[in-house]
C-alpha cells in the first residue's frame, strides 16, 4: 500500500503543479504590459524630479510611481491616490522623525504609529494606511545608515512627483476595466474543461488514477476562480467611480452573472467526480455517462473562448443542448441505479452550463425535459441560488 501512495501522490501534484505553471504564465502575460507602462512612469519620475527640481538621487520619485500604479491594467485613479498620499506623508514623518529624534529601533517604531494613523486620518482607505506607516519606517531605516544633513534632505518632494506622475498615467491611459475579469473568466472556465476532460476519461475507461487526477485539477480551477472573483471586485468599484466607464456596467454585470453560474456548475462536477470515483471501484468503466461528459468538456472549451473573445457562444450552445437532450436516465439502455444517479448529477451540471451561454434556467430545464417527458428536478439549494439568475441574459440570450 505505502508503495502505490507515493507514486499516486506524485502524479496528483504534478497535476497541481503544471495547472499552477499555465496560471502563471497567464499572469506573467496579463502583467507584461502594465509593468512596461509602470517602468517608463518610475524613469519619468526621476527624470522629472532630478531635471526640474534639481534633486540629486531622486530614490523616492520611482518607487512612489510604481507602488502607485502597480502591474495591473485596472488601475483606479482613487486607489492610486490613495497610495501617493500616503507615501509622501511617510517620507515626510520619517524625515521629520530622523531630524529631530534620531533614528533607532524606538524611532522606527514611532514612524510607523505617526505615519499609519495620519494616514488613517486622512482617508479612509486601508492603502494610505500602510503606505504612510511603511515609508516613515523606510525614511527612518535609511537614516539609521547615512549622516544627517542637519535638514529636511527633500525627499518627500521626490515621492510627490512620483504619485503625480503615477496619477496622471491612470488618468490619461485607456482603461478596461473587464479585460482581467474576462481573461479569468475564460482561464476559469478553460481550467474547468480540462477537469472534465480527465472526469470524462476516467470514467469511460474506468481509471481511478484519471478520476484522481481531476480532483487535483479541481484545485487549479478553485484558485482562478477565486482571483476571477477578485478582478470582478475591483472591475466593479472602477466601473461606479468612474463616470466615464457607467457605459460597461453591463458588462460587469454579465460577468457576476457568469461567475455565479460557473461556481455552480463547479459544485455539480465536483459531486460528479466524488460519486464517478466510488462507482467505478466498484463496478469498473461508465462509458455512457463519461462519454456525455468528454462532449461537455469540449462544449466547455468553446464557451470559454467566446467568453474570452466576449462574443455569443453559438458552438457551445448547439453541442450542450445536443447532450441535454440525450441526457435521460432513462436512455441509459440500463436499470443500473449507479448509471441513473450519475446521469442525474450530470443532468444539473449541463443546467448550469446552458445558463452560462446565455439560456434562462427555465429554457435549459426544458431543453432536458425534451429528453426525459418529465420535469427536471432540482435541488432546494439550487432553487434558492436560482432567483438572481434564472433569467436569460441581456447580452447573451
Amino acid at each position: 500500500m505505502a508503495r502505490r501512495t507515493i507514486p499516486n501522490r506524485a502524479r496528483r501534484w504534478g497535476v497541481f503543479a503544471v495547472g499552477e505553471v499555465r496560471t502563471g504564465l497567464r499572469r506573467v502575460r496579463g502583467s507584461f504590459v502594465p509593468l512596461i507602462q509602470s517602468a517608463m512612469a518610475a524613469g519619468l519620475a526621476w527624470f522629472l524630479a532630478e531635471q526640474l527640481l534639481g534633486r540629486h538621487a531622486p530614490l523616492f520619485a520611482p518607487i512612489a510611481a510604481f507602488v502607485c500604479l502597480g502591474f495591473k491594467v485596472d488601475r483606479a485613479p482613487r486607489k492610486v491616490a490613495e497610495v501617493g498620499v500616503g507615501a509622501t506623508i511617510g517620507v515626510l514623518i520619517g524625515e521629520a522623525i530622523s531630524i529631530y529624534l534620531g533614528a533607532g529601533w524606538w524611532q522606527m517604531s514611532l514612524a510607523l504609529v505617526t505615519g499609519a494613523l495620519i494616514g488613517r486620518f486622512l482617508d479612509r482607505g486601508d492603502l494610505t494606511t500602510m503606505q504612510g506607516g511603511v515609508n516613515a519606517m523606510v525614511v527612518v531605516g535609511m537614516t539609521s545608515y547615512a549622516s544627517q544633513s542637519g535638514g529636511f534632505t527633500g525627499r518627500w518632494m521626490d515621492a510627490i512627483v512620483g504619485a503625480l506622475v503615477a496619477l496622471v498615467v491612470a488618468v490619461l491611459l485607456p482603461r478596461h476595466p473587464t479585460e482581467r475579469p474576462r481573461r479569468y473568466a475564460k482561464t476559469t472556465l478553460s481550467e474547468f474543461a480540462g477537469m472534465l476532460d480527465m472526469l470524462g476519461r476516467g470514467l469511460i475507461m474506468g481509471d481511478v488514477e484519471e478520476l484522481a487526477d481531476s480532483r487535483a485539477q479541481r484545485k487549479v480551477v478553485q484558485q482562478v476562480s477565486n482571483t476571477w472573483e477578485t478582478t470582478l471586485s475591483t472591475a466593479r468599484d472602477v466601473v461606479a467611480a468612474n463616470p466615464s466607464l457607467w457605459s460597461q456596467r453591463s458588462e460587469v454585470a454579465e460577468l457576476q452573472r457568469l461567475y455565479r453560474l460557473t461556481t455552480r456548475a463547479q459544485r455539480s462536477s465536483y459531486m460528479l467526480g466524488r460519486q464517478g470515483l466510488s462507482m467505478v471501484e466498484e463496478v469498473g468503466p461508465l462509458r455512457e455517462v463519461g462519454s456525455l461528459v468528454l462532449e461537455a468538456s469540449r462544449a466547455t472549451h468553446a464557451l470559454a473562448g467566446a467568453v474570452g473573445a466576449w462574443q455569443r457562444p453559438e458552438k457551445a450552445r448547439a453541442t450542450l443542448l445536443s447532450i441535454a437532450h440525450r441526457a435521460s436516465p432513462t436512455g441509459l439502455g440500463t436499470e443500473e441505479w449507479r448509471d441513473i444517479a450519475l446521469m442525474s448529477v450530470m443532468r444539473a451540471m449541463i443546467v448550469n452550463l446552458l445558463q452560462i451561454t446565455g439560456l434562462s434556467r427555465a429554457d435549459a430545464r426544458n431543453a432536458l425535459a425534451e429528453a426525459t417527458g418529465r420535469p427536471f428536478s432540482e435541488s432546494s439549494e439550487d432553487q434558492a441560488e436560482s432567483d438572481s439568475d434564472d433569467l436569460s441574459s441581456p447580452l447573451w440570450g
